[in-house]
């Protein structure tokens, strides 16, 4: 299985969390790819040129990637599922501290308000997002807005800020649980039918801080 971490703005595969899950993450089995993108301040953001970028160094997408993206990384993982042609769809996209939407117009474009949420949704077979409820640079509800947006599943934790330091227990967890679970609802795979061989009437239930400079 590989995992692909893509990183934030201001930063580069050799900052924050990303060494240390890199390295825990190959020490499991795991291929780790982790490319370096132009996303900087004082750098035109040019979005062609990143997802050229992103080509080149992950390549086509497989039903055995995760992707993890962090901050605005996440929302490079989302415009590269977008315009990449994809024959299987990856295992899971995890989104990290990620802004639902920013004011920047010259942002915009990579956000969930240019997305269609019913492509977005089907573009890889489970979203989580974890977000830490201290963020003070992208605030919680940034979070719960996107978990919501993408029917994805809300891994909160009281504390992390940003998770802008070296290590975050909590991200290798989600991947191994992600990488080690078997996906229930796969193409082709029937569903148990809870009615087979019972009364219809039996199953009746009786009813009852400083933000960065991109977010402003």
């Amino acid at each position: 299985m590989r995992i692909i971490l893509v990183h934030g703005f201001n930063a580069s595969p050799e900052m924050n969390f990303h060494p240390w899950l890199a390295r825990e993450l190959r020490a499991k089995g795991f291929e780790v790819v982790t490319p370096t993108l132009p996303l900087k301040s004082g750098e035109e953001l040019d979005l062609p040129v990143i997802l050229d970028e992103m080509k080149r160094q992950v390549g086509f997408l497989t039903a055995d990637d995760i992707l993890v993206g962090h901050s605005l990384g996440a929302f490079i993982i989302m415009q590269y599922m977008e315009a990449v042609e994809m024959t299987e769809s990856p295992r899971a996209v995890v989104l990290i501290a990620a802004p639902y939407k920013v004011a920047k117009p010259e942002l915009r474009r990579l956000f969930l308000v240019d997305l269609d949420a019913d492509v977005a949704i089907w573009k890889a077979r489970e979203f989580y997002v974890i977000h830490a409820k201290d963020d003070t640079l992208v605030p919680f509800e940034h979070g719960q807005k996107l978990a919501a947006y993408l029917k994805a599943k809300l891994v909160e934790t009281e504390t992390g800020g940003h998770f802008m330091d070296a290590e975050y227990p909590v991200l290798l967890e989600t991947i191994e649980r992600i990488a080690t679970t078997p996906f229930e609802y796969a193409p082709g795979i029937s569903l148990p039918d809870d009615y087979e061989n019972k009364a219809w009437a039996d199953r009746i239930a009786p009813s009852s801080e400083h933000k960065p400079d991109w977010m402003t």
